[in-house]
């Protein structure tokens, strides 16, 4: 192990992540796979530090860019991927990481392009790097009331053409309370395994290794944990399957849904299983689930999970609901619950990289393709039954859209009215059926649920 190793570990992060388009998933896939053992070799110390450097570039890229263009006679989308990424991480760390100095940064930086790169791109490099760190005061930055959404996009670090839209939807000040929150490092927030445990006992394990632990906001089976000491998965609590990590928003689309006990219910789209096993324990782990996803690694990933938490009641399916209904499943599910691929938008704080990987057109294309989940899954609901989709995002093509879209092609489908707790969440509009989550707002990740019930 060298002193540079988290370095280079963060710029082949970041490099991957530009190489694979940016998916919003990309990089939880990337630190949890493909550089799995990579950060597993390093002790926790420079392995927390590649985390953080990745992480806070991400957060501030639009920021960095900025600085470098003020100092480079190349255009800053000219500037190949690695470089630009070894120039972002270099001035991350002078300008917003504590005890990193100046000369380690540099000098790190400029070894890692030799490496990759003649000596004409290490000539820049350090000449860049040296010049912009020497005279900070050279950089002109926007100004608000000059240009308010240049200055937005600068100060916070976001696409302009990001701000815009938001701005037009919510309001430029409501649009800087939006952003600001999505800087921010977010708590973690846990799920109690109430099938084999309570929350103040988990509460009252987990105090000793944490900074400060409370309980959630929004669900009664929710804490948040702030500074906790060792990683999650080495906690004797996460070995016991007590808790799982997820957001208070994701544990909501759970609670819309509310299966009963003994139930016949399908997890469309499940992913590695967490909304699946809080069905489970809303359950009480009796009746049976069927957890359809197309990938055999997330499926893999979902049957470790589940027997974590001591689940039993699951049963994985490979499927492409995008392709089509369940085959010979039509009209058997008590409940169905879809959370549909889509933008990320609301999830920017726990994934900076979306805010660089998505594009207008985006939103419209994914709006399509949801609606043909939801179609598609909507053959598996009986008479009577529930039906929800969700997405993780905040963006009216993949929310209000595809509901509206949704009803007009299915009449047998009406609105399912929000009832008990869920009434009274601030977000919720009960004659609507639906829940939606502001991030700014409502202090989680930005989700939109909405129910529906087949008619007779």
């Amino acid at each position: 192990m060298t002193a540079t190793e988290p370095r280079q570990a963060a710029c082949f992060l970041l490099d991957a992540l530009d190489a694979g388009g940016g998916q919003s998933t990309n990089l939880d896939r990337l630190f949890s796979e493909t550089f799995h053992d990579t950060l597993r070799r390093m002790d926790r110390r420079d392995r927390n530090f590649a985390y953080a450097l990745v992480y806070g570039t991400l957060r501030t890229r639009g920021r960095l860019d900025w600085i470098i263009a003020r100092f480079s006679k190349i255009p800053v989308r000219k500037i190949e991927g690695p470089v630009l990424n070894i120039l972002r991480t270099a001035l991350y760390q002078v300008l917003y990481m504590d005890r990193v100095p100046e000369s380690a940064a540099v000098h790190t930086a400029v070894e890692n392009t030799k490496k990759t790169a003649g000596n004409h791109v290490v000539r820049f490099v350090n000449g860049l790097l040296r010049t912009a760190l020497r005279h900070p005061d050279r950089i002109q930055w926007p100004e608000r009331k000059k240009d308010p959404f240049l200055w937005l996009s600068v100060d916070q670090s976001f696409p302009e053409w990001m701000i815009r839209r938001w701005a037009k939807r919510y309001g430029f000040d409501e649009t800087v309370s939006l952003c600001r929150y999505y800087n921010e490092i977010p708590p973690l927030t846990l799920r109690t395994n109430t099938l084999a445990v309570t929350s103040d006992t988990l509460a009252a394990a987990l105090a000793p290794h944490a900074h400060r632990v409370a309980r959630g906001i929004h669900t009664p089976e929710s804490l948040r944990v702030y500074g906790l000491k060792p990683p999650v998965d080495e906690l004797e609590a996460f070995r016991n399957g007590w808790f799982h990590v997820q957001d208070e928003a994701a544990q909501l689309v759970s609670h819309v849904t509310a299966p009963l006990p003994g139930e016949t219910v399908m997890d469309a789209c499940a992913g590695r299983g967490g909304k699946t096993a809080h069905l489970a324990q809303l359950m009480n782990n009796t009746g049976r689930i069927v957890a359809v996803d197309n990938h055999a690694k997330r499926r893999e990933e979902l049957i470790q999970q589940i027997q974590r938490l001591g689940i039993t009641i699951v049963t994985p399916l490979g499927h492409n609901l995008d392709e089509g209904p369940l085959p010979g499943r039509n009209a058997s599910f008590d409940r169905v619950q879809l959370d549909a691929p889509c933008s990320a938008t609301g999830v920017i704080r726990r994934n900076p990289d979306v805010r660089w990987s998505i594009r207008k057109t985006d939103f419209a294309r994914m709006g399509k393709r949801q609606l043909r989940f939801l179609k598609n899954v909507s053959a598996s609901v009986r008479i009577g039954g529930i039906l929800v989709y969700a997405v993780c995002s905040i963006e009216p093509e993949e929310t209000t859209d595809v509901r509206d879209a949704f009803l007009r092609e299915h009449p047998e489908f009406h609105v399912k009215p929000l009832s008990g707790t869920l009434k009274r969440f601030p977000g919720a509009s009960p004659p609507d059926g639906l829940v939606c989550c502001l991030p700014h707002v409502h202090e989680t990740d930005g989700f939109y649920i909405a129910a529906f019930m087949r008619k007779a």
